[in-house]
């Protein structure tokens, strides 16, 4: 409850500061509708030619793409910012208030500033599935839609994880601007469904780079395509990545404890 309660005074303020900056909120805001724009445009011309694309229908692949805008705002409303952010203040020392802070420092450096103009966003993504599943007529249940939830929390996990263990070896190297490049990587690839890729690459997205994958699974329990198999390997592997996530930030923020000490 006590960190429910930080959380939701660092939204509060977040809020208050979108306020000011209205403009920048819009522009955030028609930047992502923009993005998102084109990718459907993209896949209603590739649709054009061909029925299914590794066996996702047109508004199957709509919907997927709905489900990455929502997980992709999500990460932006929470967590991206805040990690990338990170390296500079270990340079400049200025993490030495996230530690004097009485919460947990992983806590509050992920989550202490809120991107407000990602809200619109998810709420593009949800009309995308919501436009998907009418036009598609995807079967989609209550369980489906609870399932779809729940595996979303799991990709939020995995990008999460991913993303935190690389700006942490900022603790160790410094400088770490290749993390910001590799994670765009693991976008581009996540921004399409993880059945669509074969060999080399589909084994690394599955067990390394496992955040479309869990995207992919989110899609498919929605319109009841995921096997037990899937769901069940999907929700393992993210929470190895976090539980892994956690381990890394504990080591890393000794590593810093003792170098200014």
């Amino acid at each position: 409850m006590r960190y429910l309660r930080l959380y939701h005074e660092l939204v509060k303020q977040s809020f208050m500061r979108a306020l000011v900056y209205k403009i920048n909120f819009f522009t955030v805001l028609l930047s992502n509708l923009a993005y998102f724009l084109v990718q459907l445009i993209f896949m209603d011309v590739i649709f054009r030619e061909m029925d299914s694309v590794a066996g996702w229908s047109k508004y199957e692949m709509f919907f997927y793409i709905g489900t990455f805008a929502i997980v992709d705002a999500l990460w932006v409303f929470g967590p991206y910012f805040n990690l990338q952010d990170l390296p500079g203040l270990i340079r400049s020392g200025g993490f030495d208030t996230y530690l004097l802070k009485p919460v947990n420092s992983q806590f509050f450096a992920s989550l202490r500033k809120i991107d407000v103009g990602s809200i619109m966003s998810a709420l593009t993504g949800i009309f995308m599935i919501t436009y998907a599943t009418i036009r598609g007529n995807l079967m989609v249940t209550f369980t489906g839609i609870l399932f779809y939830i729940i595996a979303i929390v799991f990709a939020l996990m995995a990008e999460y994880s991913l993303y935190a263990i690389l700006v942490c070896l900022a603790f160790w190297l410094v400088k770490v601007d290749f993390a910001e490049v590799f994670h765009g990587i693991v976008c581009y690839f996540a921004n399409k469904p993880a059945d669509i890729y074969n060999g080399f690459i589909r084994k690394v997205i599955i067990t390394i780079l496992p955040y479309g994958f869990l995207m992919t699974i989110a899609s498919k329990t929605a319109i009841s395509k995921v096997t037990a198999k899937e769901y069940i390997y999907g929700m393992v592997i993210s929470t190895f990545f976090f539980a892994l996530s956690l381990i890394f930030w504990k080591m890393s923020v000794k590593k810093y404890g003792s170098a200014s000490s």
